[in-house]
C-alpha cells in the first residue's frame, strides 16, 4: 500500500510540474507570411549583426541573443506588441521566446528560422 501511495505522489508531482511549464509558442513560415500581411507585429531577428546584414526579414529589429545585454534590450521593448522572433534555424529564437514569455511578452518562434523562410521562397532584404 505504501508503494502505491508513493508512486501516486510521484506521478502527481510529475504531472503538476509539466502542466506548470509554459509551452513555447511557434509559427510556421507559411503562417508568418500571412500574419505579416494581416496583423501589426514586431519582427525580431535574434542573430548576430553580421548574420542580419547578410539578409533579414523586411523591417526586422535586430537584437543579438548572444549579446550580454540581450535581456536588458528585451526589457526595453513594448510588452503590448506581438513579436515574431527568428534566427538562423529556430534554436536561438526558441530560447529568446522562452525568455520573452517569462517576462510577459506575447512572442512566437519561427520554426526552422530564416533557413525555412528562404526555402519557402519568401523575401529577404539586405
Amino acid at each position: 500500500m505504501k508503494k502505491i501511495s508513493l508512486v501516486f505522489i510521484l506521478l502527481s508531482g510529475i504531472i503538476m510540474t509539466g502542466s506548470c511549464q509554459q509551452k513555447e509558442k511557434t509559427i510556421t513560415a507559411d503562417s508568418l507570411q500571412v500574419v505579416l500581411k494581416t496583423e501589426k507585429v514586431v519582427v525580431l531577428d535574434v542573430r548576430t549583426p553580421e548574420e542580419y546584414a547578410e539578409g533579414h526579414l523586411q523591417g526586422a529589429l535586430n537584437i543579438d541573443y548572444r549579446n550580454e545585454n540581450f535581456a536588458a534590450r528585451v526589457d526595453s521593448l513594448d510588452k503590448t506588441q506581438k513579436y515574431e522572433v527568428y534566427c538562423r534555424s529556430g534554436h536561438r529564437s526558441g530560447e529568446s521566446v522562452k525568455i520573452m514569455t517569462e517576462k510577459g511578452f506575447n512572442a512566437y518562434n519561427l520554426t526552422g528560422g530564416i533557413l525555412e523562410w528562404q526555402q519557402k521562397g519568401f523575401e529577404v532584404v539586405k
